[in-house]
């Protein structure tokens, strides 16, 4: 038998019509649920049977609803906030460990002949030795399937969908295919983990794939089971995440079969989290499919670059003409590899200036960049919101409405928000996917004489100093603004690497109330935990502010 095995072939002879053997081991009351833990039979390996651990929460009151299956990111605990958020709309909700092994009593339990589907024993994830069928992805894909079974056969659940968290989205889309879901949500995760490490837009040697790569690429990766989905489809993906790849995220999205209803959105709040106002794609995704409700969902918007009559590079988008719109833009950047790191400008329209579902964007690049990176956004009067693929521009010529370099990083008046995003710790997220929206965005807020700068609670990071536009020119000094009602330590430092844990940092006190402050600082100022000296701002990856209390920061300028 071949070992190269494809999404039909490794699941052709799956058995999923074993009894499930349902054992609730407690029950308890919380926040306007019922939660039951469970454990239930999955499929036969070896001479046992996989025992699947689980939590099924029941929205309080109901006798009959509509349910979703999670599947959280691997070696992450089952997040009771992100649970709360469905059973208080109604929904219930089985949350199903596929990880095995985790040092509680509570989990799925492998026989031993499959003892590698054990997230700590699983190794690398992105090989098929020596077939797909004994990787931890087939088991963790059949564990999903039975969880759709159960779902399937509980009287009380009128319709059921799934939503996949990263890991759990690239299991749940090896399940969608032969499972009886009304709709699917893939949060951050769209397959070509093989591709990890491969930079989409950069240019020179592509990597060479061994047999075993080639294996999980054919059996396993996420792309390969798209054409497969039935069910209609809402991808979500954060920009500047370093845990998957959004670059190809749409590459994913186009391989959907054109007759389902789909949709997907990058979320642009930065430093790889989705932004608390994408949560209302996933309300209203489910409301359709899981509810029944009448719920416009755009389609997929198009987008070009070209010349117009007057010699600008602009940005054509081509919106659903179904639907009103509420907002519009592009984002961009100018920096194209380094997808963790990339500053984001975003481009607002006119929704009023669009004709025939068409609007017209400047796209003002650098006059010494020869490649950029676009994207187009719609958030439609409902709050639905979608955006197109990242398309790659490629300067050829010089254009009238090219910009200069500048020194000014920057600038509330100049730039509002574009420019600093909040530092998302993961710790300070929701499920390991979302931002908890309490005091995690950036947001602008008045200082001394009105004038307004920017500040987060978690920190305030810039990704704009690797940005070719801002890069800083050889002996130059940083400038910087800073405001506070009372005295506080802010904590400057500068990162060169993609974790963003070790960086040169400078730490200064801002007296409280009075002016603003200015802070001048040298590249020796800077410092590692261990003493060492920064030498040049140049080639720093990002710039973060951390502070004691609210500081405000404005007008970041090399001089």
């Amino acid at each position: 038998m071949s070992t190269f095995l494809t999404p039909v072939t490794l699941w052709k002879d799956f058995d999923d019509t074993l009894p499930l053997n349902v054992e609730t081991l407690s029950e308890r009351r919380e926040e306007g649920a019922v939660c039951r833990e469970l454990y239930f039979s999955g499929r036969q390996a070896g001479e046992g049977r996989v025992k699947i651990y689980a939590q099924y929460f029941l929205p309080a009151g109901e006798e009959r609803f509509p349910a979703v299956l999670v599947l959280f990111e691997a070696g992450s605990p089952f997040d009771a906030a992100f649970v709360r958020r469905f059973t208080a709309r109604g929904y219930g909700v089985l949350c199903v460990d596929y990880c095995g092994e985790n040092g509680m009593s509570a989990h799925t339990v492998y026989p031993e002949a499959v003892g590698y589907a054990n997230f700590r024993r699983a190794g690398e994830l992105c090989r098929a030795e020596p077939s797909a069928r004994e990787t931890c992805w087939y088991e963790w894909a059949a564990v999903a399937r039975y969880a759709a079974k159960f779902l399937a056969s509980r009287g009380e659940i009128t319709r059921f969908g799934a939503i996949g968290l990263r890991t759990g989205g690239e299991v749940l889309f090896k399940a969608a295919p032969y499972a009886q879901f009304s709709c699917m949500i893939s949060v951050c995760a769209a397959g070509w983990l093989a591709y990890r490490g491969m930079e989409k837009f950069a240019e020179g040697e592509k990597k060479v794939f061994d047999e075993e790569h080639h294996r999980f690429i054919a059996g396993l990766d996420s792309q390969s089971y798209a054409p497969y989905v039935t069910c209609p489809v809402l991808l979500l993906s954060a920009v500047n995440d370093k845990k998957h790849d959004y670059d190809r995220v749409y590459d994913t999205f186009r391989l959907l079969p054109p007759a389902i209803d789909k949709a997907f959105l990058y979320s642009a709040h930065g430093n790889g989290l989705i932004g608390k106002h994408s949560l209302a794609d996933v309300d209203l995704f489910l409301d359709k499919y899981l509810k029944e409700r009448s719920v416009f969902v755009s389609g997929p918007i198009g987008l070009t670059v070209e010349e117009d009559g007057e010699g600008n590079l602009v940005a054509r988008v081509k919106f659903d003409e179904e639907g009103e719109l509420h907002e519009c833009g592009i984002f961009y950047t100018e920096r194209i590899t380094g997808s963790h790191a990339r500053d984001w400008t975003r481009v607002l329209g006119n929704p009023s200036a669009v004709r025939d579902g068409v609007g017209v964007f400047p796209l003002s690049l650098y006059e010494k960049s020869d490649r950029a990176l676009v994207y187009a956004f719609a958030n439609y009067t409902n709050n639905f919101s979608v955006t197109s693929k990242i398309r790659e521009v490629v300067v050829e010529k010089p254009y009238k409405n090219a910009c200069i370099g500048s020194r000014i990083v920057y600038s509330s008046e100049r730039d509002g928000l574009n420019g600093v995003s909040g530092f998302r710790r993961r710790a300070r997220s929701v499920a390991d996917c979302f931002a908890d929206g309490n005091g995690v965005d950036a947001r602008l807020e008045a200082g001394y004489g009105g004038i307004l700068g920017a500040t987060a609670e978690a920190g305030l990071v810039s990704y704009r100093v690797n940005e070719p536009r801002y890069a800083a020119p050889e002996g130059v000094s940083l400038r910087l603004d800073a405001y506070c009602k009372e005295d506080a330590l802010l904590k400057i430092v500068f990162y060169f690497d993609d974790d963003e844990e070790n960086g040169y940092s400078a730490e200064v006190r801002v007296a409280g109330g009075g002016k603003w402050k200015g802070i001048f600082l040298d590249a020796s100022d800077f410092k590692t935990a261990t003493g060492a000296h920064m030498e040049r701002f140049a080639g720093a990856l990002s710039l973060v502010f951390v502070s004691s209390a609210e500081v405000l920061v404005n007008n970041i300028v090399w001089i």
